[in-house]
């Protein structure tokens, strides 16, 4: 009677170790890679959201024949909120506004002077985040005191009721416990005072 022996191969403890330690090393190698471009798409994302609420504020201006205002404000170290409210009797009057949409909180992301870029107007440019405002507004218990602008019912954009020919630029970078970590991850975002018309940038 012939007796088989089954020989089955398998991996030694040494070899299952010498992998799982490559794997750990390629791993923390690629995360950096992993991280930029996740943090690229959440800003991309953060950019168009802000576009979207700038160009519904302008269309409620405009489709209501009053003022609408949007502002923006920092929380804590990396938080941005964004408010938008609008006058129901169609005046410049700020003591009974009406919020039009829920109060915007984004994490990990700054209000900044975007680095300047060939790709967007730089002629006549005013700075949101520089420029202060002369249209303070409260949403809710929120009180935005600075980087405000103010759509009216010719869907123009304003920082102050003297100025009009101009373009508003936001600029947003990523950042994390309050610092920003890479300079060049960028984006702008344009409005043309006068059209009213919309553009995100990105490098």
């Amino acid at each position: 009677m012939n007796s088989r022996l089954n020989i089955r191969s398998a991996f030694s403890l040494i070899e299952l170790l010498v992998v799982m330690g490559i794997i750990g090393i390629l791993s923390s190698l690629a995360m950096p890679a992993f991280n930029a471009i996740r943090g690229a798409g959440s800003l991309t994302k953060a950019a168009n959201d802000i576009s979207g609420i700038l160009e519904q504020a302008r269309a409620y201006a405009m489709a209501q024949n009053t003022y609408v205002w949007v502002g923006f404000k920092k929380e804590g170290s990396d938080t941005l909120l964004v408010g938008v409210s609008a006058s129901p009797s169609g005046t410049t009057n700020t003591n009974n506004l009406v919020s039009i949409s829920r109060l915007v909180r984004i994490e990990n992301l700054q209000l900044v002077e975007a680095p300047a870029s060939t790709a967007r107007s730089q002629s006549n440019v005013v700075q949101l985040v520089g420029s202060g405002t002369a249209f303070p507004f409260s949403s809710g218990t929120n009180a935005f005191a600075n980087q405000v602008l103010r759509w009216n019912s010719r869907g123009e954009a304003r920082l102050d009721s003297a100025t009009l020919s101009r373009v508003i630029e936001i600029g947003l970078q990523p950042s994390a416990n309050g610092v920003i970590r890479n300079a060049s991850n960028y984006s702008a975002i344009q409005i043309n005072a006068l059209s009213g018309a919309v553009s995100v940038f990105r490098p």
